[in-house]
């Protein structure tokens, strides 16, 4: 992938992909804080599932990180529903299982963070880790309070972006922030 204008600066802007896949609010607030970090950020708002699927399988055209607001239940990323003529044949009860994110994840090398509920679990993990080649998919293995997931992307790209961390040793400062920090797990490629 080519490198954004903000690479190039005396002081380079990284390049954040924020998906908001039914939490406007959460997103917008991610995004401003992440551009109060030095981010600079794409807000992906994919209408459809498709979209969300044509988003994860793009390969080299997706940042290098990326944040995917939204909620989840026990079957995956919650889409909801649609009018008739949208494909939803990829979800189950309205949302999108970890099956279909492993079947069309591309995210090689990339760094991908889920606030959505349930979605930390180790099957979230091999979808985006084992077959989309994430090198790190971190999101919640529960429900975190509303407010939680915010502040965690915040501890996680603050340790990230201006203290200069590995994306495993931010994920670890962020996870030690306090108690509902804890709900968020970390998955690695080779690990």
């Amino acid at each position: 992938m080519p490198r954004l204008i903000d690479q190039k600066f005396m002081f380079p802007r990284v390049p954040v992909a924020v998906v908001d896949i039914g939490d406007t609010l959460e997103a917008l607030l991610i995004r401003a804080t992440l551009e109060s970090l030095g981010a600079v950020v794409t807000l992906h708002l994919p209408g459809t599932p498709q979209d969300f699927l044509t988003l994860i399988g793009a390969g080299d055209l997706v940042h290098q990180y990326v944040v995917i607001c939204g909620h989840g239940d026990d079957n995956g990323f919650v889409f909801g529903e649609y009018c008739e003529g949208i494909d939803t044949s990829m979800l189950v009860e309205e949302s999108m299982p970890p099956s279909v994110i492993a079947e069309h994840a591309r995210l090689d090398g990339k760094v991908v963070v889920s606030t959505a509920c349930e979605t930390g679990g180790k099957v979230f993990g091999d979808a985006f880790v084992e077959s989309g080649r994430a090198a790190l998919y971190v999101g919640p293995d529960g429900s975190p309070e509303g407010t939680d997931a915010p502040l965690f992307v915040h501890c996680f790209f603050h340790a990230l972006l201006a203290r200069r961390q590995t994306p495993a040793a931010a994920l670890d400062r962020a996870r030690g922030y306090d108690g509902a920090a804890e709900l968020f797990v970390g998955y690695q490629s080779g690990s």
